[in-house]
């Protein structure tokens, strides 16, 4: 199996970049952070200020993991191949493109563009496009898609930027010409780790967004009116009708914590059961959207009380 890498580029560092620079802002952030937070916690000024800072420094930890992501998957992007397919690698997962199937290799294309094909083009070229004539383009590319070598296989196509296109083209010539000896099946195998299919799952993806949005919500609200709250609150013990006792008002924080917790074990759970049973991921999800709500009515009943 013969393989090449990728032509290097400076948009490969310039993932790792932003995500240092991203790194070194949340950093910075909580470095600011800690003389307010400094005391006990009964004697943090927390306030709508202070959670929007906590808000920032999540975001951008957020966005480093993103662009550490897309600077790995750069760094190991490799093309191979042998007798029977054309492989592409990166972080464990690969594409396999069977040669019987490819119809033709072009140098560049013309692509339909959109705010998420900018995002994708951070650290190297991902993601798929689609050309004015309908034809999908999977980019594991380098290089913009005008100059990368477009490898059409039926209705989908293939850009790629080895660093020696010619001698690339040349070998893959010369292997469709011998004809493959085992037949493949087409397709991407991600890596069992990462647990891609999950993270695509349209109806995941968009309970958790649901989820992170009620909770920061709910912690939102909370940290708006704490000034306003008096030093001790009334507090109901784990007993059903028990007597509420005074407690310092930090403790209504336990509540969107608690939803928290619980939308980490679904998530966990999620990614361990998805592949068996992908319906029964999705209901753990929803179950997380819908604990949001207990414990955003179960703050209103302890503020009112």
């Amino acid at each position: 199996m013969q393989r090449w890498r990728p032509i290097a580029t400076a948009r490969i560092w310039l993932g790792l970049i932003l995500a240092v620079v991203s790194a070194a802002g949340a950093g910075w952030l909580l470095f600011m952070m800690r003389a307010a937070l400094s005391g006990p916690p009964e004697q943090w000024p927390i306030d709508g200020w202070l959670f929007g800072q906590a808000v920032l420094v999540l975001g951008l930890l957020v966005l480093a993991g993103f662009l550490l992501y897309r600077t790995a998957a750069a760094l190991t992007l490799r093309y191979s191949l042998d007798r029977n397919g054309l492989y592409i690698q990166w972080l464990g997962s690969r594409t396999v493109i069977p040669l019987t199937l490819i119809d033709r290799v072009e140098q560049g294309a013309l692509a339909i563009g959109s705010w998420r094909t900018a995002l994708a083009s951070i650290g190297y070229y991902h993601g798929r496009v689609q050309t004015h004539d309908g034809i999908v383009i999977h980019r594991f590319t380098t290089r913009p898609l005008a100059e990368a070598l477009v490898i059409y296989a039926g209705n989908e196509a293939y850009a790629i930027s080895p660093t020696d296109q010619a001698g690339f083209v040349q070998e893959l010539e010369q292997r469709r010409r011998l004809g493959a000896i085992q037949s493949l099946a087409p397709g991407i195998e991600v890596a069992r780790f990462l647990v891609y299919d999950f993270w695509a799952d349209p109806v995941i993806r968009r309970l958790l967004l649901v989820t992170l949005i009620l909770n920061l919500g709910l912690f939102g609200a909370i940290a708006v009116i704490y000034p306003s709250l008096p030093p001790q609150i009334a507090w109901r013990g784990d007993q059903i009708g028990a007597a509420a006792e005074l407690a310092p008002r930090i403790r209504i924080f336990f509540l969107p914590v608690a939803a928290v917790l619980t939308a980490l074990f679904n998530l966990v759970g999620g990614l361990i059961v998805y592949r068996r049973s992908p319906l029964a991921a999705r209901l753990l999800q929803a179950f997380s959207v819908g604990v949001q709500f207990f414990f955003a009515i179960a703050t209103i009943a302890v503020l009112r009380s």
